[in-house]
């Protein structure tokens, strides 16, 4: 019970920090491209693969590493696509809930691909 609150305050300091950072950064930057640069930090897979790495060790953190990996090829998707949507529809939030939508297709699709390859050939 311990470890599960150390974990969730972690979680909640560091994706926190990650989150003011980024505003930061987007507030200040005189070139407002760094601020979705700074967008894409990875903190959140950082402390995903550390917690799962000191709670369950390597190969569980090694686990949550290749889904990272799958989530990112879909980050890379949905960034693609909201900037395709955004424009197309002229709407920032339609853009961007559909390119929610392919980021999770993606992802999932990547993961799939990885998971069922790993099986085949290790």
């Amino acid at each position: 019970m311990k470890n599960d609150v150390i974990e969730l305050g972690m979680r909640f300091l560091l994706g926190g920090l990650a989150v003011v950072v980024c505003w930061l950064v987007s507030a200040y930057a005189p070139v407002k491209f760094i601020s979705g640069v700074f967008a894409a930090f990875p903190v959140v897979m950082v402390a995903a693969v550390s917690m799962a790495g000191m709670r369950e060790g390597n190969r569980v953190a090694a686990a949550v590493a290749r889904g990272a990996v799958a989530g990112m090829i879909g980050c890379a998707a949905c960034v693609l696509s909201a900037l395709f949507f955004i424009r197309a529809l002229n709407s920032w939030p339609l853009g961007l809930g559909i390119s929610l939508i392919v980021w999770l297709a993606v992802s999932l699709l990547s993961n799939t691909v990885a998971s069922g390859r790993r099986e085949r050939c290790c």
